[in-house]
């Protein structure tokens, strides 16, 4: 029973696929080639989409449209858009900025829409990457409903999307400014040509990969599965070819900017799987339990990837990047350092939206056409009642909203601590360049959109001359004060904000004391110095 079953979940019904797909207008060939989309076919995606993004941008105001919650990374991107356009075009083709030497650890695509958008708009608001995140998800949203459709029927791709929708963690998630939704656009795009577009397929891909590090795993998995597809010979070589040449194209990119042709993936690996970037922190009783259950999850994503490439049902590109994902946060979370920064929020996080998704796509698919098929003769039957158990799991799930909340708040307090410090230095600017530690991208987007400083006369820590320095300084101050003093008068510096304990900045304000004159402190660790003219 179990087995017949599990055959049905992996296989269509012939005879389900051709109705489904004739009622939704489209044009089946043979076999699991693509379908063609009338005026018609249309309607039910662009609903779905218009749905996904209506209900975004209610939470997006809802939750106030300033404070992605609790993500810090979105100010981060932002920054990287903002100073790549304010700073780092000028410094050679598409040379990406950043204070805190990230700019190329995520990908090229997203800082480079961000940019691009940041000119048509002239807006340097933390909406843009906020909306470019919610219009994404509901394209990514439409194009999967779009591929159930064709491979199910039209209940269980109604079903699957209204779940996407709608599960609190993918919804908010989708709305917070980070760039998954995009790469999953680039991706389930290349699904969703394939195999008539097999060029534009390939470059689909490859974007993909442009976005996230991570993404540039799933690619090359998809790109495996097609090169291993039924489909003909010239088809393949065709993909093989610009897929590798548009791939080997942002490697030589990467090559030339930062020494590293695979610089994103090397570097995740790096910090998030073998630890490099984590202290030896003991893991709690919560992170033993998560690395145990993502373990169990690796397992899983492993067994339905097998048995999803040996099947290879029509919908097996679909089920190989769901699978695929999970696979890689059981890897990551189960076996590799990541867990050490493990928090409760975890369990929220944007890292779990698809996955989340995919489960109740899995679900969908199981509930309102696979078993429906397996028992005909009651088949209406089946399905209402499957499609009963879906919204009322999606109703229960609602109840994640308490505890994301509960973080939103504490992101607001944490942002508003940040506004304030930039408040309180836009009161002491006098203009010229100020000088900032690295490691603060709200502060900096606050000093940008309230304080009105370009990002042109912000500077970051990163970019002092004491990381060229073989030797203290302050041992031959007449051989280095040249130097130091000339940078602050060459970036025509005024003001610096350094944290307490600070050496190199503590030293320095104490050997020329004539230079700095203290302006004040903030929450007792950070410093204020306006530099006198020298």
């Amino acid at each position: 029973m179990l087995g017949k079953l599990f055959d049905k979940v992996l296989h269509d019904d012939e005879s389900d696929i051709g109705s489904s797909v004739k009622g939704d207008h489209l044009k089946v060939t043979s076999g699991h080639k693509q379908t063609g989309l009338s005026l018609k076919g249309l309607i039910l995606p662009s609903a779905v989409f218009v749905l996904a993004l209506a209900s975004r941008v209610a939470v997006l105001f809802l939750t106030d449209p300033q404070t992605p919650g609790w993500y810090d990374d979105t100010f981060h991107h932002w920054q990287i858009g903002y100073l790549t356009k304010e700073v780092g075009l000028s410094h050679g083709f598409l040379r990406l900025w950043d204070f805190k030497g990230m700019e190329y650890f995520w990908g090229l695509a997203h800082p480079l829409i961000l940019v691009l958008l940041f000119f048509i708009t002239g807006s340097t608001s933390i909406l843009i990457p906020r909306l470019v995140s919610i219009v994404a998800s509901s394209l990514a949203i439409a194009l999967v409903f779009t591929l159930l459709a064709r491979w199910t029927n039209k209940t269980t791709a109604v079903a699957g999307a209204l779940l996407m929708i709608f599960i609190p963690v993918t919804l908010y998630s989708d709305t917070v400014g980070m760039q998954e939704p995009l790469a999953m656009v680039f991706l389930l795009s290349a699904i969703l040509v394939w195999p008539r577009r097999v060029f534009l397929s390939a470059f689909l891909l490859m974007f993909a990969g442009m976005v996230r590090a991570e993404y540039w795993l799933f690619s090359f998995g998809i790109f495996s599965a097609m090169v291993l597809s039924r489909e003909k010979f010239d088809k393949k070589v065709v993909l093989l070819v610009s897929y590798f040449v548009a791939n080997a194209l942002y490697m030589k990119y990467l090559l030339d900017h930062t020494g590293n042709a695979i610089y994103p993936i090397y570097w995740n690996f790096l910090a998030s799987v073998k630890g490099d970037w984590f202290a030896n922190i003991p893991l709690s009783p919560g992170a033993v339990a998560t690395q145990t259950i993502a373990r169990w999850a690796f397992a899983a994503g492993l067994l339905g990837g097998i048995a999803t490439f040996v099947k290879k049902p029509k919908s097996y590109l679909l089920l190989l990047f769901g699978f695929g994902n999970i696979l890689f946060l059981g890897f990551v979370l189960g076996f590799g350092a990541y867990i050490r920064g493990y928090l409760p929020r975890f369990w929220i996080d944007r890292l779990f939206a698809w996955p989340y998704s995919f489960v109740g796509i899995l679900l969908s698919v199981l509930l309102l056409y696979s078993l429906p098929n397996l028992f005909k003769s009651i088949r209406p039957v089946v399905k209402v009642i499957g499609f009963l158990v879906l919204m009322s799991a999606l109703v229960l799930a609602q109840s994640e909203w308490s505890m994301i909340n509960e973080y939103i708040t504490q992101g607001k307090n944490r942002y508003a601590s940040e506004k304030a410090l930039a408040a309180q230095l836009g009161s002491y600017y006098k203009g010229g360049k100020v000088l900032i530690p690295e490691d603060r991208p709200p502060f900096v987007y606050y000093l940008v959109a309230d304080q009105e400083i370009e990002g042109k006369n912000i500077l970051g820590e990163m970019f002092d001359p004491f990381f060229y320095f073989k030797e203290d300084p302050y041992q031959k101050w007449g051989d280095y004060r040249e130097t130091l003093v000339g940078w602050i008068k060459n970036e025509d510096i005024r003001l610096i904000m350094f944290y307490k304990g600070r050496e190199r900045y503590e030293k320095l304000v104490e050997v020329e004391p004539q230079m700095f004159t203290y302006l004040g402190h903030a929450y007792g660790a950070i410093q204020f110095y306006a530099v006198n003219k020298i």
